[in-house]
């Protein structure tokens, strides 16, 4: 319990004291004074023959040292002061509130209390004592002290407040609250003295005592929402739905466009598996300007990965994505959000037209730009995908993606020169990702392959894998290639056991490994893997299940291998001997 208060004392600190306290404050002990005492005889002998002009000089000297922020000097003119006259309380309390904002509290209690003592009907003076007695950490002497005080003014709101903080501070919370409700006698209902109690009594472990709390500030003002809100919170909390509900659905007919409202309300429908009406406040609250697009968009970042799987799921959320587009037509969130759940879902087409209409909104956003480029290269859009990305490569110069795209642009329309030239520009940009610098040397393997560059090829292919030993699809495309021209076979296999062993159960990579055997003319082998492509999905691939003919034929099981051929002709085989294997079902190379 007292960790709780003393959390919530650093809350009613931060909240309150800071507001009414003028002071820097630290905590002290009171110490006697070394400068004089009351009862010295000598003393009052000095004070009998002072010159009341030099003390009044003094006295002067100190204020305007303290206006003027010198408080060394002006503490040195107050004690002039008081060594002249040491009944007169007036310095004694400057000396104590320049030894308060210094911190040195210890001094500053002798003086205040000091000058209590010569005047003990001060409240400024006795203001200041209780304000010390609390940085001190003298909680009881500053309750009692501040109790004097509302003694001498019952209706001050600040000595209330720093009252009720000294109760707190001295693990007395419920002191606290009782002062509280007393000084709204006074002040009448506010708000945030409705807010002090309710948290006190929740520090407290007393819920039902924070309801009845923020209930009688509903009863007060009735069509203040922060209120009616906070009361559906606690109600909630509380477990006490059908409350909230109600408190909830009053809140809307004073405004109607409460989005607070709207979204506790979806919860509570859907925890009383209602999920019509929770949809429908869900809708609500993404029509309302009241609140803010951010947490809208969080809700359905949160749907995304649920709704892969849930069609009524995805079903709401693009109807809310469409709520969110009418509610706020110029931002670009809705739409790059709708690309995404488009892209997601295959809808290339759909995605590509939201992931364009967020780019015009917002075009300083590059991972839109990058989205709506990949989606062209998907649709095979190659031509207008390099337009793009020319203009991109205006706005972004130093962005490798980009580069990167074109290059596998212009390798898909066989413009191989333009491909490395692209390549090559956006290599050197490409800071702290070996990733995309891996596939960058990839490609170039690939378009240097396909210009009959080997050599080329072959570097680009190496130094692909030194950055990325384990990248599956070079280990596959360069072994698959070197099988072809026959030419590093072991080399091919070695990188090809690696490969499989990386990414089991893909058909393309099985099928290249049967591959490199075959050249390898290590037919048991090739025909092991072969058939393992053909279970992993390869039957459907006219390359796969013709190399299974070949293998077979290997193997002297012509008839079998003549039946994997036909079988590749009807996949759609385009291989220059299909026809001329069948038909005179013998193996040509």
């Amino acid at each position: 319990m007292g960790l709780v208060v003393r959390e919530y004392n650093n809350y009613m600190k931060k909240h309150f004291l800071i507001a009414f306290l003028f002071f820097t404050l630290k905590g002290v002990v009171a110490q006697e004074h070394p400068f004089y005492s009351y009862n010295d005889p000598k003393i009052q002998e000095a004070l009998n023959q002072i010159d009341p002009k030099e003390y009044q000089n003094a006295f002067f000297k100190g204020i305007r040292y303290k206006i003027v922020g010198d408080a060394e000097k002006a503490i040195e003119a107050f004690s002039d002061c008081i060594r002249m006259n040491g009944q007169e309380a007036a310095p004694m309390y400057e000396s104590a509130m320049l030894y308060f904002n210094l911190g040195q509290l210890d001094q500053a209690i002798f003086f205040i209390e000091s000058a209590c003592k010569i005047e003990p009907n001060n409240k400024w003076y006795k203001e200041l004592l209780a304000k010390t007695y609390i940085e001190s950490g003298q909680y009881s002497k500053a309750i009692y002290s501040f109790k004097k005080l509302l003694d001498i003014e019952p209706g001050n709101k600040d000595w209330h407040i720093e009252l009720a903080s000294a109760y707190l501070l001295n693990n007395q919370p419920r002191n606290a609250i009782k002062v509280y409700d007393n000084l709204q006698k006074y002040i009448g209902p506010f708000e945030m003295l409705f807010q002090q109690k309710k948290q006190i009594y929740l520090e407290m472990g007393d819920r039902l005592g924070a309801i009845e709390e923020v209930e009688s500030w509903v009863d007060s003002e009735p069509s203040n929402l922060e209120a009616i809100n906070e009361l559906s919170k606690l109600y909630i909390l509380s477990g006490k739905q059908t409350k909230a509900i109600l408190a909830l659905e009053k809140s809307l007919e004073i405004k109607n466009d409460n989005a607070s409202a709207f979204i506790m309300l979806s919860d509570l429908y859907r925890n009383k598996q209602d999920f019509e009406k929770s949809f429908y406040y869900t809708k609500k609250a993404f029509g309302s300007l009241d609140l803010g697009i951010d947490a809208k968009m969080r809700l359905l970042l949160t749907n995304y990965d649920s709704a892969d799987n849930d069609p009524e799921l995805l079903s709401k959320s693009y109807k809310l994505i469409e709520i969110l587009k009418q509610t706020h037509p110029n931002n670009a969130k809705p739409y790059t959000i709708a690309g995404d759940y488009y892209y997601r879902d295959d809808s290339l087409n759909l995605a590509k037209r939201n992931f364009k209409k967020a780019a015009e909104l917002d075009p300083s956003r590059f991972p839109i730009w990058q989205q709506l480029m990949i989606i062209k290269f998907d649709l095979k859009e190659y031509d207008d995908l390099i337009n793009l990305g020319k203009e991109v490569q205006e706005l972004f110069p130093s962005q490798p993606i980009i580069y990167y795209l074109l290059g596998l642009a212009h390798i898909q329309k066989k413009s191989y020169d333009l491909a490395i030239e692209e390549l090559n520009s956006g290599k050197p940009i490409i800071i702290e990702n070996p990733n995309l610098l891996s596939q960058f040397y990839a490609s170039l393997g690939d378009a240097y392959y396909a210009k009959e560059e080997f050599n080329k090829s072959d570097i680009a292919y190496n130094k692909s894998l030194e950055i990325l030993p384990e990248n599956t699809y070079v280990l596959n495309n360069y072994s698959y290639y070197l099988s072809l021209r026959k030419t590093s076979l072991q080399q091919a296999a070695e990188m090809m056991s690696l490969c499989v062993k990386l990414s089991p159960g893909q058909p393309s990579y099985e099928d290249t490994y049967a591959w490199v055997f075959y050249q390898l003319k290590d037919y048991n082998n090739a025909l092991l893997w072969i058939e393992k492509a053909i279970s992993s999905g390869g039957n459907n691939s006219a390359t796969i299940v013709e190399h299974y003919g070949d293998i077979l034929y290997q193997l002297s099981k012509k008839e079998a291998a003549l039946l994997q051929w036909q079988k590749a002709k009807e996949l759609g085989s385009k291989s220059k001997f299909i026809d001329k294997k069948i038909s005179e079902k013998k193996l040509y190379e």
